[in-house]
């Protein structure tokens, strides 16, 4: 994720959120001992319009572009439409109907071509692409997840109107299942034109982008739900029958959303921390059905990732549910770029939590409540924690998502040293068991591929990748730790310096 347009500083983006997607493609040959690599930035409307205007041209997440007093008032009423916010998107990439997905939070998804990653056209078919009546403002999940058991992608998204708040959750089936079409939804061409907020973007859709917008189109399944006060919900999880959604109280602020617009603010100021008076809510959906099971409350704190979820083996209403949690948001502003720069990262990451939901009392508990005494900027997380480390961008071998699991794979994050080394967290034993780390060097987030013919017994049995910065030589390398042990086996430096990545997977 670069941080200046043209390598001009005076272009430069204000939060860690803002870098423009630079896609990475590793091709790892074992016999040959080569590791053949790709990079390129997405080709977004975004990317390309503010390369050739030398500046930003749309509203991210921690910086507005908007110069004049006139342009804000203007964007406050064009504020659904995705012109005026960023098509580019760096936070993920998934599959999806095996076509390869670059996902953000905004209504746009990208679509790639798995082997060269240039972009195929933009992903504007599923139902929050749609405005709604008075919309404000719609945000989404880039974390999307598989159900293995459904065959189906589930994804959700907060809508924003003056009129109201909705969460729409999204099924999108493996087989097509809308079978009630009309010939206007086999017309691609006709929904685009009819959905001019798009105009800017679909100029130059293959026709392979307009038949994966068909087949998403027929293949997805919308519930809708009334929004009491709409969040910021970066991820969820499903154990093996629902899914699981966190409302925590950072809450969409219409006063802050209106006032930020006209005084140059961003997303980050359209969202109020109420944890001082409101709870978190975990909201339960059923998988088989999309009908809402339960909305359970919690003492609040704030999140980006969830790890995993899963069921009690003896009681199937209970749900376990993982979580890397915060005391509150100050994360979020402590990723600005000026102060990551300077280092100040005082906070830390977050800390595991576990909470175990009961659907028939609809009451929440953490088994490891008050384990400690508290201590440090996130206190409650500190005391409640299994095991007292702090990190973020956490992974699992994901064959055990869903189920119960013993071992974390994560970035460590401690107070003033962001993301400086690689853990190994054991869950059953509540302790940090492997580290790697390297002075000067800031790994990107561990992702564990298993050995082709392990047990199914043998959790920790492959390796881990990730993507080490080395800062002092200004230079970039493929790692290959062996994840029971953590023991170094390869690295691969690569052609570049790759500043930032976020999240990624193995394919």
């Amino acid at each position: 994720l670069p941080f200046e347009i043209n390598n001009d500083l005076k272009t430069s983006v204000n939060h860690a959120f803002d870098g423009f997607a630079f896609i990475q493609k590793y091709s790892v040959d074992g016999q040959s001992q080569l590791v053949r690599f790709r990079g390129s930035f997405i080709k977004s409307h975004a990317y390309t319009q503010s390369l050739l205007n030398n500046r930003l041209i749309v509203r991210q997440f921690g910086t507005d572009p908007c110069k004049s007093i006139f342009g804000r008032f203007q964007s406050l009423f064009r504020s659904h439409d995705p012109t005026t916010s960023t098509d580019d998107t760096g936070v993920t990439v998934q599959l999806v109907h095996n076509q390869l997905l670059a996902l953000t939070e905004t209504v746009t998804g990208n679509i790639l071509d798995s082997d060269t990653l240039e972009l195929q056209g933009p992903l504007i078919t599923l139902p929050y692409s749609q405005s709604m009546d008075s919309e404000i403002f719609t945000i989404t999940t880039a974390h999307v997840m598989h159900d293995d058991k459904r065959q189906m992608t589930i994804g959700y998204s907060g809508r924003i109107t003056y009129k109201g708040h909705w969460l729409d959750v999204i099924f999108i089936s493996d087989q097509s299942f809308n079978q009630d079409k009309t010939d206007d939804d086999d017309d691609i061409d006709k929904w685009i034109s009819a959905n001019n907020r798009f105009i800017n973007i679909t100029n130059n859709m293959s026709s392979k982008s307009k038949d994966y917008n068909r087949l998403i189109k027929s293949s997805t399944k919308l519930c809708r739900f009334p929004y009491e006060y709409a969040c910021y919900m970066h991820s969820a999880s499903i154990s093996e029958d629902y899914l699981i959604l966190t409302e925590i109280p950072y809450h969409f602020n219409t006063f802050y959303a209106i006032w930020g617009c006209l005084a140059g603010g961003t997303l980050t100021d359209m969202f109020k921390w109420n944890g001082e008076t409101m709870p978190t809510y975990f909201r339960i959906i059923s998988l088989d059905t999309g009908e809402q099971i339960a909305r359970i409350p919690d003492p609040p704190f704030f999140t980006f990732h969830h790890i995993n979820s899963f069921q009690n083996e003896h009681n199937k209403k209970q749900i376990i549910v993982d979580i890397c949690a915060f005391d509150d948001p100050t994360i979020v502003n402590e990723l600005y770029i000026n102060k990551l720069r300077q280092n100040i990262f005082p906070s830390g990451g977050g800390y595991l939590r576990r909470f175990q939901l009961d659907l028939d009392t609809n009451t929440c508990i953490e088994p490891n409540i008050n384990a400690r005494q508290p201590q440090g900027i996130h206190s409650t997380s500190y005391s409640n924690s299994i095991v007292p480390v702090q990190f973020e961008l956490a992974r699992i071998n994901s064959k055990y998502l869903t189920k119960p699991y013993r071992y974390i794979y994560a970035v460590r994050a401690q107070p003033g040293r962001f993301l400086d080394a690689l853990i190994k967290l054991d869950v059953q034993s509540k302790e940090q068991v492997a580290l790697w780390e390297e002075e000067c060097t800031s790994p990107s987030e561990p992702i564990f591929v298993s050995r082709p013919d392990a047990n199914y017994d043998q959790e920790d049995d492959g390796i881990i990748l990730s993507v080490i910065l080395d800062q002092i030589n200004k230079r970039s390398f493929l790692l290959v730790l062996d994840a029971i042990t953590f023991k170094e086996l390869a690295r691969a430096y690569l052609p570049i310096h790759i500043p930032l990545s976020f999240h990624g997977n193995f394919y």
